[in-house]
């Protein structure tokens, strides 16, 4: 999934595993490895929402 710079108020809510930078940044986040961020980016989905909850239900 590229960036649709034309949708960048839904393009925020979405967390997409084919962009280095958003799994970088992710990853730094909550501290955790790049490849375990890819990992749960493709097991929950690109929502923020339920990566944020899921990562919050984890700690």
């Amino acid at each position: 999934m590229t960036d649709d710079k034309s949708k960048t108020k839904e393009d925020r809510k979405l967390v997409s595993s084919e962009e280095p930078y958003e799994v970088a940044a992710f990853a730094k986040k909550y501290g955790i490895p790049p490849s375990e961020a890819k990992t749960i980016i493709k097991r929950y989905g690109p929502s923020r929402r339920k990566l944020d909850a899921y990562m919050a239900a984890r700690n």
